[in-house]
């Protein structure tokens, strides 16, 4: 008889198995603050992700010990107590949530994105690129010195030197990988 079977949470793993994809899924959780994989997996790393922001908050030598020995990560344990922990200091629980995602194509399997409920906010700053041109038009319109006028050019380096540079085009070049000598198998040879 199945008394009291609780197969549903082993997620086809010995327990030490087990132990070790639920703490890689929450530190991938505490690293990205969200992560997409099996809703299954998904129930099963909320629970320890839970529990390790609620040590989070308290911020004692002995939950840092018990943080560390779930994350086995230093930094990451440190961002638990710094950085986590204190975005969620107003809330008693709820810290993460699923979302139901599509069914995967291969197996069928349920997925979910588990993410945490109070995200870091990144700001990207503007590629350098585009800020060095724009500096330098800035200088080059601000700059003493008087420009000649169009027809009267120093000389034709200097000329060239206010100009745009154009672009050549692309030549085509060889495919990389199989497709690139496939060609020579299908060439019409001399014949009929």
């Amino acid at each position: 008889m199945r008394h009291n079977r609780r197969t549903r949470e082993r997620l086809g793993r010995t327990h030490s198995e087990r132990k070790a994809l639920v703490e890689n899924l929450v530190s991938s959780l505490l690293r990205h603050q969200e992560i997409k994989t099996t809703l299954q997996k998904a129930k099963a790393a909320r629970s320890l992700a839970e529990r390790l922001i609620t040590l989070g908050k308290k911020d004692t030598l002995a939950a840092r010990r018990r943080v560390f020995s779930y994350l086995q990560d230093h930094t990451l344990t440190s961002k638990v107590f710094k950085e986590v922990a204190p975005r969620f200091k107003d809330r008693v629980g709820g810290y993460t949530r699923i979302l139901h995602l599509q069914r995967r194509k291969g197996d069928g399997a349920d997925l979910a994105l588990l993410e945490l409920t109070e995200k870091e906010i990144i700001v990207k700053e503007p590629p350098k690129g585009k800020a060095k041109k724009q500096d330098r038009a800035d200088e080059h319109k601000g700059h003493a010195h008087p420009h000649p006028a169009e027809g009267q050019a120093k000389g034709p380096v200097k000329a060239e030197a206010h100009e745009s540079k154009r672009e050549e085009p692309k030549k085509d070049q060889p495919k990389k990988g199989f497709f690139r000598n496939i060609s020579k198998f299908f060439r019409n040879k001399g014949g009929s």
